[in-house]
């Protein structure tokens, strides 16, 4: 079973990369998902350079430039493709662990079900002992054997 999970995301992984590809192909051709992938990379333009000034503490005195529809369009298809692997190499792990997470939650119930069995059928067992114990001693009673 685990192996076929493991094969599963790993072909899953697999397939993710190809997606990422079309993606990038996708937005050099289709004009609703470039004007997309442009926004989506001016943004982060915006933002990566913000972070990286205040980080060497320049200070910003004019705007942050607008990248090129061309640097924009390969910048915006990248980070769309790689947010696709990522997603599915996340979703994979969260998955995984979930798993593993519920078949050792079965494993300790099924554990706590054989603990609790031994523990009713040792609790028969000592009544009984007991009820063997006072049979005997009614018997050597009943015979007169020393004790």
């Amino acid at each position: 079973m685990a192996t076929t999970v493991k094969l599963g995301s790993l072909l899953i992984k697999t397939l993710s990369k190809p997606l990422a590809n079309t993606i990038k192909a996708r937005a050099k051709t289709n004009p609703k998902f470039k004007d997309f992938c442009i926004g989506v990379a001016q943004m982060y333009h915006r933002v990566d350079m913000g972070l990286k000034m205040r980080f060497l503490d320049y200070k910003i005195v004019e705007p942050i430039r607008p990248l090129n529809d061309i640097r924009a369009v390969e910048l915006g298809s990248d980070f769309m493709s790689e947010s696709i692997i990522f997603t599915v190499t996340a979703l994979t792990i969260v998955g995984e662990t979930w798993r593993t997470s519920r078949n050792s939650k079965n494993k300790s119930m099924a554990l706590d079900d054989a603990v609790e069995r031994l523990q009713s059928e040792t609790s028969a067992n000592e009544a009984r002992i007991a009820q063997l114990s006072e049979a005997l001693e009614a018997a050597q009673k009943e015979l007169a054997f020393p004790q």
